[in-house]
């Protein structure tokens, strides 16, 4: 059944696997980055966080920080703090606590040469990591990041776990690393060089979506997942959406599959989604089936 009203739903996909909304190894290869540069804008997700770097046309002062401080919704009366490793930053520190599940957000505020500001943030769901934020911060300061990690705007050729999948343009981003498909599925995912924090993301992300109280669970199982080829073991949700079919424009009854594995030495948290009444969903829409199949 084709949906009618996919802005629903794609509100709905967004909001369940959006999130901008931390031991760290391999340091410096950036092999778990992938980004996407708009004109105005450049964001990347890396080993849980989901960073942004965005230059602002204010002054650096107070009243141009002010400014900033609104826009990226940081709590009026903040406090900068400094750190010798992040040298001329002014530094502000959030903690966002929905449910059971915390979003932990820092913002680094530079002064660039034109006198203006530039913001590099940082937020995640995991533990913060000081190696990582030194990491991308100093090389987005210094324009190091390899051109490999960035991906185009219009979806063709999508790299997952080291390999390429080829889409097509009927998909689209909802952001980095997070890919929806109408009618065939959607899937967000991090990878990480450590199992542990993959499996902190996957806990984060599924306490995250459970804040979000859009509808009510009505079975969790854990299934037999073969995931990139490796046999795991998929935290699979159903949830009956509180929005009715009429509006919705067809099934109000999503699925969801949390999986945490490794692939080829490095380690994946992925949510899976898909509504009962999309292509294939008897089985695994298409784009599921892209990167996983169920076990018999």
């Amino acid at each position: 059944m084709a949906h009618s009203n996919m802005t629903i739903k794609s509100l709905i996909f967004s909001a369940l696997s959006l999130v901008m909304s931390f031991s760290y190894g391999q340091i410096g290869n950036f092999q778990n980055a992938q980004a996407i540069a708009q004109e105005q804008i450049t964001f990347y997700d890396a080993e849980g966080y989901t960073i942004f770097q965005q230059d602002f046309q204010y002054n650096f002062d107070k009243k141009g920080i002010g400014k900033v401080k609104k826009k990226l919704s940081i709590p009026k009366e903040l406090q900068p703090t400094e750190d010798q490793d992040f040298s001329g930053a002014r530094i502000f520190t959030t903690i966002d606590t929905k449910g059971e599940s915390k979003t932990q957000s820092v913002y680094y505020v530079l002064q660039t040469e034109q006198g203006k500001i530039k913001v590099i943030g940082f937020s995640t769901l995991c533990d913060r990591a000081k190696a990582i934020e030194q990491e991308y911060f100093n090389a987005i300061l210094a324009n190091t990041l390899p051109k490999e990690i960035f991906t185009p705007m219009e979806v063709d050729k999508v790299k997952f776990s080291g390999r390429e999948i080829t889409l097509g343009p009927a998909c689209h981003w909802m952001g980095v690393r997070n890919l929806q498909c109408p009618n065939m599925g959607q899937m967000n995912w991090s990878e990480f060089s450590n199992f542990e924090r993959a499996k902190q993301m996957t806990e984060g992300q599924k306490a995250l979506n459970s804040s979000l109280k859009m509808g009510d669970v009505l079975e969790d199982t854990e299934i037999a997942i073969i995931f990139e080829g490796q046999p795991t073991i998929a935290l699979k949700r159903k949830l009956k959406i509180k929005i009715p079919k009429l509006i919705m424009g067809g099934s109000n009854i999503l699925i969801i599959y949390y999986v945490t594995t490794e692939v080829k030495g490095r380690y994946i948290s992925c949510v899976l989604s898909h509504y009962t009444d999309d292509i294939g969903a008897n089985d695994l829409p298409p784009l599921l089936k892209e990167v996983m199949q169920l076990k018999e």
